[in-house]
């Protein structure tokens, strides 16, 4: 049973809900690409590590990982009232020890590989993450790894299904492109094929989303002289929807979505899920 909404599910964008989505949507693409891909290509399914971090207004905000503080006194305590010291003390004044325990979120991508050429990386696929669209340090390692890529003789895809933050173009005139589209994508998908770069020019595929529509079904690119694989991206947006909790009460639907809807989107938005059972 998919998400009641047509197109992306904005209640997934919730910071603390997107990395458990995120997995589930990366291994889904996985699972479909390995019982299409033409031998000997496969898909799997790698990980980095990222630090969470979000630049909101009003200051940092951890994505997902809790961060469990622990308090221990320490010292001696001092004599109450006014004193007036003799000597300096040798014995440390009281303080409170604050201990932070930071694990990292694991950022999992797909890879397309052959085998027949020491497993040679083929295209990257890659699912925008909240922190990559922030200043930080996941902004860095994922600009560093496009250009990684689009330096290579692999093929790129990226997957952006955010609405806020700052986009990760490769270049300018592909932020420009997208500035003039009428109306503003919420959501953006590119596919970069290595065999479209050159010295002079690089040609992008874009897909823009809006909220209402479905996502887009795109080419995964093998080789210059392969047919380019299908994959359906909404189907298998609505596979990872389906295995997860969210219909299960991991996701208030009762509230707003953070990031927050607005105008016509947030009536639209309210009068479907009122549509619902049980709502």
């Amino acid at each position: 049973m998919p998400s009641t909404f047509p197109g992306i599910d904005p209640y997934l964008e919730d910071p603390d809900i997107w990395p458990d989505f995120h997995d589930r949507f990366a291994s889904q693409i996985s699972a479909n690409l390995n019982s299409v891909l033409p031998p000997p290509y496969y898909a799997r399914l790698e990980m980095r590590r990222e630090v969470g971090i979000v630049e909101d207004v009003g200051g940092g905000r951890r994505i997902v990982p809790d961060v469990s503080v622990v308090r221990h006194p320490r010292g001696q305590a001092g004599p109450s009232g006014v004193s007036v010291l003799s000597e300096p003390r040798t014995s440390f004044s009281k303080w409170i020890e604050v201990t932070f325990h930071r694990d990292a979120i694991r950022h999992h991508f797909v890879e397309i590989r052959d085998p027949t050429q020491g497993h040679k990386l083929i295209t990257l696929i890659e699912i925008v993450s909240p922190s990559n669209k922030h200043p930080g340090p996941d902004r860095r390692a994922y600009t560093k790894k496009q250009r990684e890529v689009l330096d290579s003789d692999a093929s790129l895809i990226e997957l952006d299904l955010l609405r806020t933050g700052e986009r990760l173009f490769a270049n300018p005139e592909l932020e420009d492109a997208v500035r003039q589209m009428q109306p503003p994508p919420d959501y953006l998908v590119l596919v970069n094929r290595a065999w479209s770069r050159g010295d002079a020019e690089t040609s992008f595929h874009i897909f823009p989303v809006l909220l209402w529509e479905m996502l887009p079904c795109i080419p995964v690119p093998l080789h210059q002289t392969l047919p380019e694989v299908p994959l359906d991206l909404h189907y298998v947006f609505n596979q990872a929807y389906d295995s997860g909790p969210y219909r299960r009460g991991a996701v208030d639907y009762e509230r707003p979505p953070k990031p927050p809807l607005e105008g016509e989107d947030a009536v639209r938005a309210e009068a479907l899920l009122r549509s619902r059972p049980n709502y």
